[in-house]
């Protein structure tokens, strides 16, 4: 009966950790995002990409999509 119940507590830890280096590696690749507001600061303007996203055009933020501009 132990053993049942520690090869269950190893495969769900097995499970977590799985789960959680897939989610780091997830989050670790998303393209980085910035405000209107900091590309304007940093001295770029905002311009529409012809996929219907926004991006940060010259300055300190050049070619970064900007935070909450969906697509089409």
């Amino acid at each position: 009966m132990r053993v049942r119940r520690l090869f269950g507590l190893a495969l769900a830890t097995l499970a977590f950790a799985a789960t959680s280096a897939t989610g780091s590696f997830a989050a670790g690749t998303a393209t980085p995002q910035v405000s209107w507001g900091d590309c304007k600061y940093g001295g770029g303007y905002p311009t529409k990409h012809s996929s219907g996203y926004w991006y940060c055009h010259g300055g300190t933020y050049d070619g970064q999509r900007l935070s909450g501009s969906g697509g089409y």
